[in-house]
């Protein structure tokens, strides 16, 4: 039952029906089997090319073109069989079959047979397979598309797109953003251990990194002591008001959705009112579901678009805050199906919504009033070149700071530039 729940979900989110994120937010599982469900959805999106190379160094014929149900069941086995040593060999081939025998026909059925019973005569060592360019293998043994793969190494060279793609293929940490309108970071680190929870602060940080245990389960969740938001998201709003001692009266979160950052801002200004907006009804209700778990006042969610400010917006803010959709190849340890749906060509397309967004955010600015613009992404296309051509073009705009958080062990992959209205 729980592999054909695994399918199910691999063969939604590779058709576009749902998203990962989405299928892993499931219910009725026991804590055992969710975790073994949530290790195999991901992993397989994680490590998809290493698999299917895999794969075919098994196959009868090379290039095969595989009924997609039955290569999602061989991409799960061979997953199991490679980073997993929970699952005995046998029990992943009988499992695997009885699969195929539920979504294919006889023929499948004896071709998936085939190939795992010969698998199981070998091991299966990626670190230890040659390629003939460095190119080649990180595009197969970190399963990276080839194409970002040259595109990162023609931006940053070898050396850095070999640690970005290794790091990309990580299990990401799980941070907590500590809410201190309800208790102190060491109060919430002592009280999750008390439930069993393993916990180390963040350096720096009103947040904790979790070492072992499910939080969610505890009663620091229920009562709302705090907030899962990676290290690097959390230091968007820790940069925009690093240094700024004058009052700021009024903010504007532009796409805020599911409300982190405006949460960081409410937590370490709580005299700031924050105008928390996304363009998307369902997006707008996660903010409220959000803040209102966490109970804090002086975040209002509105629907809006970005690109679209009204008139009475015009120089009404103190802050504006805009954390542009955008690529998110810095996301790719937490979301790693996003390195197979997005392209260059998408990128294209990015830049001119963010172009957009980041001149109407602009115009919602009080002279004096700071500007943060920040993504999750790591393309020069997206951060260094668009802020050049911003700024060449408004001279009202002075750039004062800048910060990038590489994705590595500790954190995802982040950009961030404050600039300041200056008349």
């Amino acid at each position: 039952m729980l592999r054909e729940e695994v399918l199910k979900a691999l063969l939604a989110i590779d058709s576009g029906e749902e998203s990962l994120e989405e299928v892993l937010n499931i219910g009725g599982q026991n804590e055992k089997d969710a975790g073994l469900y949530r290790e195999i959805v991901k992993g397989v999106f994680r490590h998809k090319i290493t698999l299917d190379y895999a794969i075919e160094s098994f196959m009868n014929r090379k290039n095969q073109k595989l009924h997609k149900p039955i290569e999602m069941i061989l991409r799960m086995a061979f997953y199991q069989w490679i980073y997993l040593d929970r699952v005995p060999a046998h029990a992943i081939v009988n499992e695997s079959v009885n699969l195929a025998k539920k979504v294919g026909h006889k023929g499948s059925v004896a071709f998936v047979n085939a190939v795992l019973r010969k698998a199981t005569k070998e091991k299966i060592h990626p670190e230890d397979w040659k390629f003939s360019s460095l190119e080649e293998e990180i595009n197969i043994k970190y399963s990276l598309p080839m194409e970002l793969t040259s595109y990162l190494i023609k931006s940053y060279g070898e050396d850095w797109t070999l640690d970005f793609a290794r790091y990309s293929i990580e299990i990401p940490a799980t941070d907590l953003r500590v809410n201190t309108s309800k208790i102190s970071t060491k109060d919430l680190l002592d009280s999750l251990t008390k439930e069993g929870i393993q916990c180390k602060e963040i350096p720096g940080l009103d947040g904790l990194r979790v070492l072992k245990g499910n939080i969610f389960s505890t009663r620091a969740f229920k009562e709302g002591f705090f907030y899962v938001q990676d290290q690097a998201a959390m230091e968007v709003a820790d940069f925009a008001l690093k240094g700024q001692e004058k009052e700021l009266k009024k903010a504007l979160d532009v796409c805020g959705a599911p409300g982190g950052k405006s949460i960081g801002l409410a937590l370490m200004r709580p005299d700031l009112k924050i105008q928390c907006c996304d363009v998307s009804i369902k997006k707008v209700k996660r903010i409220q579901d959000n803040i209102q778990r966490l109970g804090l006042k002086n975040i209002d969610p509105k629907l809006r678009d970005g690109q679209r400010p009204s008139k009475a917006e015009k120089e009404a803010f103190d802050l504006v805050l805009l954390d542009a959709p955008c690529s998110g190849f810095g996301l790719l340890k937490r979301k790693p199906e996003i390195k197979y749906k997005r392209t260059l060509k998408d990128i294209k397309s990015l830049v001119s919504v963010q172009k957009s967004l980041l001149e109407a955010s602009a115009t919602c600015l009080k002279v004096g009033g700071i500007l943060v613009y920040s993504t999750c992404t790591i393309s020069k296309e997206e951060n260094e070149y668009l802020m050049e051509d911003f700024l060449k073009n408004r001279e009202d705009f002075t750039l004062v700071d800048q910060k990038s958080l590489p994705l590595n062990q500790e954190t995802d992959g982040f950009k961030m530039f404050k600039l300041v209205k200056t008349c």
